[in-house]
């Protein structure tokens, strides 16, 4: 275990899979238990709770070359360990009924990551090189988290109406522009790579665009504006449909590990397509808000930190065909709660959230021994 001590991402890593093990464990246990749901929290504690401690992963491992700085990796114990502790604190609070406890690790999840999106900024302003601007998107969706753990907060002290701010907030001014930020910078790069002949196009005023309308939902989410909301969507949705053509999705399949990235950039168009028709008055549920958070970034998210562990672990970056069923699986067991959101067929979401939960046990029983052994190529980190 003293290995976790070695790098940033191995330790994010670790305890982003436990969370993502014991988050997922505790919300199938509570749709088994015929108790009243526990909605609110789900719909807070999940996004906040799988997504962040591997966004440190990673920013922390690729951060430093973007910005050619060489920074020890201080602190990251700490900050690693403070926010997955407000984590499991918030679970134990909520299942005891005790809410003084549970804003205690609301705080200590603020805390930690006020920590390290400070120490983030420090990189940025002390980084020498003469684009910055991947790293400085990166920057303001940290923010972004700030705004939405303290709304978080607020809503476990008591302020109900800080509760649509704070996932308005989760997810459109912080975990989004996170993914879209990576994949702006990394899916071109990556698929320049295999695919031959390619031309990359990753144009800066896509990005800022994409960020100004994820801000501009999240302000029209609080501010319950569904038409603004509705046209936001409407063009997101046609701008990642083309973006996605552009970058080559299917050529992309002819390597699983840069198909991985490409099917999940995918969904956007489905997500987006959903939250317009949703704003424009369509029943149909959460399918978005899943679609979003499951489809998109959960199945992401296996990409991207499949395909950074095997890379940082001296491993060949290449997906057996038990990791491949494990992420096309999970597509369908997305769609599967997307389906149960507009049939609200209620059987639909606890097989759902048991299909889930087997395929994250077999993905993180494959990557945990990664983040504990030594590198396979001998190499230190």
């Amino acid at each position: 275990m003293k290995r976790l001590a070695l790098a940033p991402h191995r330790l994010y890593f670790f305890l982003g899979a436990i969370a993502v093990l014991i988050l997922f464990s505790w919300w199938w246990l509570h749709l088994q238990s015929g108790r009243n749901l526990a909605v609110p929290l789900h719909a807070l504690l999940m996004p906040l709770g799988v997504f962040p401690l591997f966004i440190l992963g990673f920013t922390f491992t690729a951060g430093p070359k973007w910005l050619a700085v060489d920074e020890p990796p201080h602190n990251f114990l700490l900050h690693g360990g403070t926010y997955f502790g407000g984590l499991v604190l918030v679970l134990i609070a909520s299942s005891l009924e005790l809410p003084p406890l549970r804003m205690s690790g609301f705080a200590l999840t603020l805390a930690a990551w006020c920590a390290v999106t400070l120490r983030w900024a420090r990189l940025v302003i002390h980084s020498q090189v003469k684009d910055k601007r991947h790293p400085q998107a990166l920057l303001l969706a940290m923010g972004g988290g700030v705004l939405a753990i303290f709304s978080a907060l607020l809503w476990s002290a008591g302020l109900s109406d800080a509760w649509i701010a704070a996932r308005q907030l989760a997810f459109f001014a912080f975990l989004l522009p996170v993914f879209l930020t990576v994949c702006h910078r990394m899916l071109p790069f990556f698929s320049s790579n295999v695919i031959k002949p390619y031309t990359m196009w990753r144009p800066y005023w896509l990005l800022g665009s994409w960020i100004a309308a994820c801000w501009g939902l999240a302000i029209a989410g609080i501010l319950g504006a569904h038409v603004i909301e509705a046209m936001i969507a409407t063009l997101l949705s046609f701008s990642f449909a083309n973006t996605s053509w552009r970058w080559g999705l299917f050529r992309s399949l002819q390597n699983r590990l840069l198909a991985m990235l490409h099917l999940s950039f995918a969904w956007l168009a489905i997500v987006f397509a959903l939250q317009a028709a949703s704003a424009f008055g369509a029943q149909i549920g959460s399918a978005m808000v899943h679609a979003l958070a499951l489809g998109f970034m959960g199945t992401m998210l296996v990409g991207f930190v499949s395909r950074v562990s095997f890379g940082h672990s001296g491993r060949p970056l290449q997906v057996n065909n038990l990791l491949w069923a494990i992420y096309l699986c999970l597509h369908l067991a997305a769609l599967l709660r997307v389906a149960a959101s507009v049939t609200t067929i209620p059987y639909m979401m606890n097989l759902s959230a048991s299909v889930w939960l087997l395929l994250l046990l077999s993905w993180v029983g494959l990557m945990l021994p990664i983040y504990i052994k030594a590198r396979a190529d001998g190499q230190a980190g």
